[in-house]
């Protein structure tokens, strides 16, 4: 799944629709896109991770663009960590 570049307010619904979409497949999600993201995208990404976890599902993060991981740090989450390798293959 790509993200978008823009992960700010108007596009949490819509990322949150496309998740549920794929809740029970393993999913490897792109960020290598995002030039900015903001707090309720990285909330709708990392209840998916801690669903797919419940689930026993794969859910990882793959390629996170800079900016992507800086938005991250600012709030204080560590989004390579918190987002990676959670639930079976």
């Amino acid at each position: 799944m790509q993200l978008p570049k823009v992960l700010d307010l108007t596009a949490a619904a819509p990322l949150a629709q496309s998740l549920l979409s794929r809740r029970g497949a393993v999913l490897s999600v792109d960020a290598s896109r995002v030039d900015r993201v903001g707090a309720q995208c990285l909330q709708v990404l990392l209840a998916a991770a801690a669903t797919w976890k419940t689930d026993g599902v794969r859910f990882s993060l793959v390629k996170p663009s800079a900016e992507f991981l800086e938005g991250g740090r600012l709030l204080g989450i560590e989004l390579d960590q918190d987002l990676s390798g959670r639930g079976r293959a």
